[in-house]
């Protein structure tokens, strides 16, 4: 069943512990130093030191490693303050790329990132109903001609992240797009698309991955938690807690969609039955209700519909966040999804009113901000996910078997 496997452990590089012998608490201390020059933007060795409690002979050692490795660049000293000038170092874009696969229910994206988060290439199959054989197809013939026409180095690419909702295919109808969707139950496209690369190929639910790409990339850099929703075509999440991603035991952490909210009458429902895509197109008329899928970027004037829509989504969002805070003590809610950038900044406002009656005591403010990425969040998120694994120290909670 696609989905069966999350990841490939003969392809997962050395050093996976937390530091137990000599070598692997090298690779740990150089991890542990790019995710904290990743999270600050830039730092010195100095700075370094004072960060990590190690000594300053043992920061100087790693730090020229990294440079000379070229996960590092050496930036200009500051001057104009006392003692020597000090010298600033940066995450090198260049060091390392990824490609990401994300798979829905219309479409297929391809994407390859750099060490920064930037896109360096995207391509897109659209269809009415995907299919394992066309989506395998399309992610092979798209990683081929991108790793052609950009012409980078074998050792440089990490690996392939693949991002798709583990439960879509589970439709229930005798239609023929179920009959379709069924072959998705019969393949695990991670172990299929693993035999094809070299490098390691990783799946996970696709709002996950989207809150790692926040985390490593986007509005969650440098926030030590927060919750993650992301609005499809049905609504999903993720979680970060203590700068790292946390899946938790089944890789479901932070599954917004299943949390009953009150609906209609004050009867709890689903949040994906009030908060999703679908939930909207059954408000539109067809021609415009395909709009949510096509046009991503620009809906269109779509009018009361959506204004209803947005707050109703917001009223759902702001009764999750308000038991995440509640129960995990998370102080930032990060929101996004397929939508246009004016539709999502709506429903941050919406939110936002509503837990500021709620939150407002809370001994630190409560935030709701919005996510970086849009409709690239998933195909982002994937390729995240083999530069996490590869380049940051938080491997016992998201990697460790």
């Amino acid at each position: 069943m696609t989905g069966s496997s999350f990841y490939s452990v003969e392809k997962v590089p050395d050093g996976r512990s937390g530091g137990t012998t000599q070598a692997e608490t090298r690779v740990y201390n150089e991890r542990l130093i790019v995710s904290l020059v990743r999270r600050h933007g830039q730092l010195s060795k100095a700075d370094l030191t004072r960060l990590t409690g190690l000594a300053p002979q043992t920061i100087t050692t790693i730090v020229n490693r990294a440079a000379d490795g070229g996960l590092l660049l050496r930036r200009e000293p500051l001057r104009g303050r006392l003692g020597q000038p000090s010298v600033p170092y940066s995450l090198n874009p260049e060091a390392a790329y990824a490609f990401g696969l994300k798979i829905d229910h219309r479409s297929a994206d391809v994407t390859l990132v750099n060490f920064v988060g930037e896109v360096i290439a995207f391509e897109r199959l659209a269809f009415d109903t995907p299919t394992p054989d066309e989506v395998m197809s399309f992610a092979k013939a798209a990683i081929s001609r991108i790793g052609k026409r950009k012409a980078i180095a074998a050792e440089r690419i990490a690996g392939l992240g693949i991002a798709s909702p583990f439960h879509q295919w589970n439709w229930n109808d005798d239609s023929e797009a179920s009959r379709r969707l069924d072959a998705w139950k019969r393949i695990d496209i991670r172990a299929e698309l693993d035999r094809v690369f070299d490098w390691p190929v990783y799946l996970f639910h696709d709002a996950l991955v989207a809150a790692g790409a926040e985390l490593m990339f986007g509005t969650g850099v440098g926030r030590a938690d927060f919750l993650y929703a992301y609005v499809g075509h049905f609504i999903g999440g993720g979680l970060v807690l203590d700068h790292h991603l946390f899946p938790g035991r089944n890789k479901l952490a932070g599954a917004l969609g299943s949390i009953p909210v009150p609906g209609a009458g004050g009867r709890a429902q689903p949040l994906l039955q009030l908060a999703s895509l679908v939930s909207l197109a059954g408000k539109l008329e067809p021609d415009a209700a395909e709009r949510l899928w096509s046009s991503p970027e620009d809906w269109g004037e779509l009018g009361s519909p959506v204004l209803e829509w947005i707050e109703q989504v917001a009223e759902g969002l702001a009764y999750v966040a308000q038991g995440a805070a509640a129960l995990l003590d998370v102080d930032n809610l990060v929101i996004d999804g397929a939508m246009p950038a004016g539709v999502r900044k709506e429903i941050a406002k919406a939110t936002r009113r509503r837990l500021a009656r709620v939150l407002g005591e809370r001994p630190e403010p409560f935030s709701v901000l919005e996510g970086s990425f849009g409709h690239l969040g998933p195909a982002i998120g994937g390729a995240s996910i083999p530069l996490l694994v590869k380049y940051s120290n938080d491997k016992e909670l998201l990697f460790k078997e």
